[in-house]
């Protein structure tokens, strides 16, 4: 019985702990990024250095399936500013919105697109299409969520967007081999998984079969004061032993 309790303890600890896992990127340049592998478009995320994770520490540079690392958006928020053109944002002039920028900032993660690993040699030689499918509250507040960039004179370029979907349904196209960075804004404090879809046509010049790939991911993002409520996984671990040697102390009284 004490061993089945155990057992039962740890496979329970490593669902929560992968489920709201506690290594989040809270700085430096990562993109979502696509690849080729097993025979279809595979979407990840591609850390270009190491990246700095809440309460210290790195990330190493390389390639991440979605929800190894979760994506933090640091605290301040700022407030939507007025203006029909940022009804796309939040329903209301000065709600409180969390914000990843599309220009570099130490105190934020710098979150591109990246398509740098598929490239004409291989057939691919026409845009990719990226969607925005959805975003699912985990824990925290409802959110909207929006995708834009910011035009020379700071007026909104809308990609994706909860409450305004775009007149291409949300979707977006981007060239092989190429990088771009964009804003990404929430407006509640939680955790939230974002799915993306990628699709685009090889042309079979390479050795990769031509037609139509495709491939959906969820990104986990955790949003103001929340990222400093999620556990380290030290101490789910500790608390689920202490849990189970509750459980075997009383056991142990029963008998």
């Amino acid at each position: 019985m004490k061993t089945f309790v155990f057992a039962l303890t740890i496979c329970v600890l490593h669902s929560v702990t992968n489920s709201i896992h506690a290594e989040i990127y809270i700085s430096g340049h990562s993109d979502l990024g696509v690849g080729f592998e097993d025979g279809n478009l595979h979407l990840h995320s591609h850390n270009e250095d190491p990246v700095g994770l809440f309460g210290g520490g790195t990330a190493p540079a390389g390639e991440y399936d979605p929800g190894d690392l979760l994506i933090g958006v640091p605290n301040p928020s700022i407030a939507r500013p007025t203006g029909s053109q940022w009804d796309f944002l939040s329903a209301n002039a000065g709600d409180s919105v969390w914000f990843l920028p599309q220009s570099s900032n130490p105190q934020k993660p710098f979150l591109g697109f990246g398509t740098e690993e598929l490239n004409a040699s291989d057939g691919w030689s026409t845009p990719l299409t990226w969607t925005f499918n959805s975003i699912t509250t985990f824990s925290g507040a409802p959110s909207e969520f929006a995708l834009w960039q910011s035009d020379s004179l700071g007026n909104p370029v809308v990609f994706a967007s909860t409450l305004a979907p775009t007149g291409t349904d949300n979707s977006w196209t981007q060239n092989p081999l190429s990088h771009d960075h964009y804003n990404f804004g929430f407006t509640g404090e939680g955790i939230y998984d974002v799915s993306l879809s990628i699709s685009g046509t090889n042309s079979g010049a390479g050795s990769i079969a031509q037609g139509l790939y495709s491939d959906t991911a969820s990104f986990r993002f955790v949003t103001g004061s929340e990222i400093s409520a999620v556990p380290e996984p030290s101490s789910l671990l500790l608390a689920g032993f202490v849990a189970a040697g509750g459980l075997f102390h009383r056991r142990r009284i029963g008998t």
